[in-house]
C-alpha cells in the first residue's frame, strides 16, 4: 500500500483550513473578563478555546498521596519485584495487570494486591515476547505489543488467543471499540539529515489482524542525526495519541492543542488553550545542553578520537526556542482529556501538574501527581501507576483520584 503524503498536525481533511481562520471571540461588556473558553464550529470542525482555567488558581480535583494498594509492598517474593514496568491496567472483575518488561512477563493481581499468576516470558514463540513495549485492553482482551510489531491477544485466563504481525515500525496501538485498534507505524527514517521531525502514519486493524487502513497521520517526533551519528534533539517534540470509544485524540506537541477524530481519520473537534507559554530562554535550553554533556564518557582525558567527535556533535546541536506543550496523553472514561507537562532532564525533579481539558473541551485547571510517579492509566476515581523509591525501586501503586468542587 502507498502510504499517503503527511500534510498538517492530523489527517482531519479539513484541518488546515481550519487552523487558518481567525479567532472568533463574543462579546462582552467591556469591563468584564473575557469567558474562560469559547466554542465555535467550522466546516464541521467543533474548536473549543480555552483562555484560563475554568478552576482558577485552586485545584478542584486532587490525588491522595498515599497509596491504596502498592504492588511492591502488597506481597512477597519475585512476582513482587518489579523492573521496567511498561504499563498498568485493571480489568473489569477489578484485577490488575502489569507489564514487567524487564521480565517480559504480565503479571496479573487481585483488586486486594495478591499475586494472581503471570504469562508472556522471554522467547520467540507463541504468546512470548523478545522486548514488550506496551500493554493495551479491548475490553478485558489484553494486548501487548513487542518491539518486533509483533501483537499478542490474551484471552481470559489468561488464553492466547493469537499474535497478529503489525507493520514494520509500529510504536503503539490503541483501542477504539469493536474490535477495531490503531496503530501507529513511523512512515521512514531519514538518511541524512540534521534537525528532522519523523512522521507517523495511522493505521487501523481488527483484532484478528485484518485491516491495516491507512487513515492519516500525526507529525510524529524530533530526531537529530548527521552522517553515522544521532542524538535526540533538546526538548523533543514527539506527537501523542490515546483513544476513548470510537475517538482518537492526537496532538502535535508543538502547541498545547488536541485533535479529536473519528475512527475514519475526520477530525471532529480541536480543544486548545489560547496563548499558553512555551518560549525557552537561552539559559534553559543552554542549560539542557550542559547536562547532556555532563557525562563520564564525555569528560575523559585524553579523550578518543570517536568520543571527541561525539562530544562536538552535541555541542553543535541546535537550541530550541520553544518547549514541548507537553509529554503525554490520557483520556479518562469520563471523556476528561489529561496532559503531562514535559520537563527537559536538567530541570529541577518534583511534583508533576497534569493540565486536564473537561469532557467539553474546557481546561478546568491542573492536578498535581506526586514526585517521581509515573501514571499509567486514569480512571474515575483512582489513577494507577509506578513510583520511584529513593533507591530507584518501582512501586506499582493505585492512587485515589477525588472530583469535586467543580
Amino acid at each position: 500500500m502507498t502510504i499517503p503524503r503527511a500534510v498538517g498536525l492530523t489527517s482531519g481533511r479539513f484541518l488546515p483550513t481550519v487552523l487558518l481562520l481567525p479567532l472568533l471571540h463574543g462579546c462582552a461588556p467591556s469591563d468584564a473578563p473575557p469567558p474562560a473558553s469559547t466554542q465555535r464550529d467550522s466546516a464541521g470542525i467543533a474548536i473549543v478555546e480555552s483562555g484560563r482555567p475554568a478552576w482558577g488558581d485552586s485545584a478542584h480535583w486532587r490525588l491522595d498521596p498515599e497509596p491504596l494498594l502498592d504492588l511492591a509492598t502488597a506481597g512477597t517474593g519475585d512476582p513482587h519485584n518489579f523492573y521496567a514496568v511498561r504499563g498498568m491496567k485493571r480489568l473489569s472483575d477489578g484485577s490488575l495487570v502489569v507489564l514487567n518488561a524487564g521480565s517480559d512477563e504480565v503479571r496479573q493481581f487481585s483488586a486486594g494486591g495478591r499475586f494472581v499468576g503471570s504469562f508472556g516470558g522471554t522467547g520467540e514463540g507463541p504468546g512470548e515476547f523478545t522486548n514488550a513495549r506496551q500493554l493495551e485492553l479491548a475490553g478485558d482482551t489484553i494486548l501487548v505489543l513487542d518491539w518486533d510489531s509483533m501483537l499478542s491477544v490474551f484471552g481470559p485466563g489468561p488464553e492466547l488467543i493469537r499474535d497478529v504481525r503489525l507493520r514494520s515500525s509500529t510504536r503503539a496501538v490503541h483501542f477504539i471499540g469493536d474490535g477495531r485498534l490503531v496503530a501507529r507505524v513511523v512512515a521512514s527514517f531519514p538518511q541524512t539529515g540534521a534537525l528532522v521531525r519523523i512522521p507517523e502514519a495511522l493505521f487501523t486493524y481488527r483484532l484478528d489482524g485484518s485491516g491495516g487502513d491507512s487513515i492519516g497521520w500525526t507529525r510524529g517526533f524530533e530526531d537529530y542525526t548527521l552522517g553515522d551519528m544521532g542524538q535526540v534533539p533538546f526538548f523533543q517534540k514527539e506527537a501523542v495519541v490515546d483513544s476513548r470509544g470510537e475517538r482518537i485524540f492526537t496532538g502535535s506537541s508543538d502547541l498545547m492543542q488536541v485533535e479529536e477524530m473519528a475512527a475514519n481519520g475526520d477530525t471532529v473537534r480541536i480543544l486548545r488553550i489560547a496563548d499558553y507559554p512555551l518560549a525557552l530562554t537561552p539559559a534553559q535550553a543552554e542549560a539542557e545542553r550542559d547536562h547532556r554533556l555532563d557525562i563520564p564518557l564525555l569528560q575523559q582525558t585524553p579523550m578518543p578520537p570517536r568520543v571527541q567527535r561525539l562530544r562536538e556533535f552535541i555541542e553543535n546541536m541546535p537550541l530550541p526556542t520553544t518547549r514541548p506543550a507537553y509529554a503525554d496523553l490520557i483520556v479518562d472514561p469520563s471523556g476528561a482529556v489529561w496532559l503531562r507537562p514535559f520537563r527537559g532532564a536538567s530541570e529541577p525533579d518534583g511534583p508533576e501538574f497534569w493540565l486536564v481539558l473537561d469532557p467539553g473541551g474546557r481546561w478546568l485547571g491542573s492536578v498535581e501527581v506526586p514526585e517521581d510517579f509515573r501514571v499509567w492509566d486514569i480512571g474515575l476515581d483512582e489513577v494507577l501507576g509506578v513510583w520511584h523509591d529513593e533507591m530507584d525501586v518501582q512501586h506499582p501503586q493505585v492512587l485515589r483520584l477525588h472530583r469535586n468542587g467543580e
